[in-house]
């Protein structure tokens, strides 16, 4: 079975908007400090997803971190953590915890924000030569946390968490040593801690930061066996000593930021960063100061304005599409295996659209008097951008738009991918010659701008259009003068070798 979801997660790795966010300490935090973190962290970022390091609040034997509660309220999604470098005891309160939760949180919505469990962290780490020489405290071995994962399947067997994957987290070196390899087969994802900064004699300076970033990741990556690998730590400081050639400074952060942060966000990489606030420590990794929610500051530049999509403002959820002209046509449904879109036309038949806004297209015919909706069904959190502004939605929001189709378009390509961009223009895609692009869309860089300013569904280059139109009615022709009323101003997005028209709402939000 945990075959399966590996083939899957690495397919739609990069289609889905990846989970971002700030790692969480337990320490002095109660349920207000956590909620006042994460609503600071939204009021700054996006970045609505909280790393845990165990299940238990500070101070007690085996009570339910309040940071659980904080996170349903804030609406923060869950890389739950057990801690797991002490005895079975300790590790059983832990498990105690993690069933406590599901039974006094199940119901509220635990399940659908909890995007991983991690049993333990840089447990391997700290029983190395490097972590020994470090003195960073008691470890673990791996066949104990091998035992440790699977009591934590066993806990969660059955439970509304029974399908979250579970995995572990350490630094990338811990990993590429052979003598822990039983801890690969035993996950579901393995989380990587990396700390470029730390690399003495390596040429850790910001400059090569990067550079010793991804060739860490890449090892890693070459030992997982396929697995998904998420970033559950990196930063760089932005005060406190020197390391080597690592200078910690605002500037210096900054950049990593940039390099780092924007490029996990690019390649759709689950990531949580290292910290968003920890005063007082050294060296300190801060990303923001004062916090207090809506006051919160960020220390340096956390917009990534180059990143990819991923998906991350895609509007993630179902749409459908409806033809009062095919009513009497049942062409079934078509629903992709990684969305949960479908169509129930013959108008609009096979568009299949996947839940990241992907779709392939097979064989369309647009026929005379279709009056297409186009819904898209977004949960709370989803990032959308309205009237050109982008915000966060807090509840659970349908968007519907209509538009009417007067003449007879069809295209012959068939699996056909297509990308919705959000804001920007995908680079290689291609218009079709002659093809007549609403006013404003985006289109790829590069691509030939077709002329005109309105538009229909437009195929691949090759494309066949319908040669029916009527006078001024040939938006597909080359040459065309004028297309239907109902597509002025409507608003395309092209990916892949593939534009689609929309309504303008909808092309607003997509």
């Amino acid at each position: 079975m945990r075959a399966s979801f590996y083939a899957l997660a690495g397919s739609a790795a990069s289609a889905m908007a990846a989970t971002r966010g700030f790692n969480y300490g337990s320490q002095g935090n109660t349920l207000e400090t956590f909620t006042n973190q994460f609503e600071s962290a939204q009021a700054i970022t996006d970045y609505a997803s909280a790393r845990l390091y165990t299940m238990i609040q500070d101070g007690t034997a085996n009570t339910v971190i309040s940071a659980i509660p904080a996170a349903i309220k804030t609406n923060t999604t869950l890389l739950l953590g057990l801690w797991a470098s002490e005895n079975q005891d300790a590790f059983n309160n832990e498990l105690t915890a993690l069933k406590t939760a599901i039974s006094q949180f199940g119901s509220q919505g635990l399940a659908d924000l909890t995007v991983g469990i991690s049993v333990g962290s840089e447990d391997l780490y700290r029983i190395s030569e490097t972590g020994i020489k470090q003195k960073s405290g008691y470890g673990q071995t791996a066949d104990v946390l091998v035992d440790y994962i699977g009591q934590v399947r066993e806990a969660v067997k059955g439970t509304p968490l029974a399908n979250v994957p579970i995995g572990h987290v350490d630094t990338w070196n811990a990993y590429t040593n052979t003598s822990n390899s039983a801890i690969l087969g035993a996950v579901d994802f393995l989380g990587l801690d990396e700390y470029p900064f730390y690399q003495d004699g390596e040429g850790n300076s910001i400059d090569n930061a990067s550079d010793l970033f991804w060739k860490a990741y890449d090892k890693v990556e070459a030992v997982a066996g396929g697995k998904p690998l998420w970033v559950t730590e990196t930063g760089w400081p932005v005060k406190g000593a020197t390391e080597d050639e690592a200078v910690p400074s605002v500037e210096n952060a900054a950049k990593f930021w940039q390099d780092i942060a924007c490029e996990l966000e690019a390649r759709c990489i689950n990531f949580w960063w290292y910290i968003l606030n920890d005063d007082g420590a050294s060296p300190s990794f801060s990303v923001a100061s004062g916090i207090d929610g809506a006051n919160t500051k960020a220390l340096y530049d956390l917009k990534c304005p180059n990143a990819s999509t991923c998906g991350a403002k895609s509007l993630s959820g179902s749409s459908s599409s409806s033809s009062s002209a095919a009513s009497s046509s049942a062409a079934g449904s078509k629903t992709a295996s990684s969305g949960s879109a479908s169509t129930t036309d013959a108008a609009v038949a096979g568009i299949k659209v996947g839940s990241n806004g992907t779709a392939s297209v097979e064989p369309v015919v647009y026929v005379t008097e279709v009056t297409t909706s186009y819904t898209t069904t977004c949960p709370a959190g989803s990032p959308v951008t309205i009237s050109g502004k982008e915000t966060t939605l807090t509840t659970p929001t349908v968007f519907v738009t209509t538009h009417a189709v007067s003449s007879t378009v069809s295209t012959s390509q068939t699996s056909t991918q297509v990308t919705w961009a959000p804001t920007s223009s995908i680079a290689g895609a291609i218009v079709p010659s002659g093809a007549v692009v609403p006013s404003g869309a985006a289109l790829p860089s590069g691509a030939a701008a077709a002329s005109g300013s309105n538009g229909v569904v437009v195929g691949p280059s090759g494309t066949t259009l319908a040669s029916s139109w009527a006078a001024n009615q040939t938006p597909g022709a080359a040459g065309a003068t004028a297309s239907p009323s109902a597509y002025k101003g409507a608003g395309v997005k092209v990916g892949g070798s593939v534009a689609l028209a929309l309504g303008a709402a909808a092309a607003a939000l997509l």
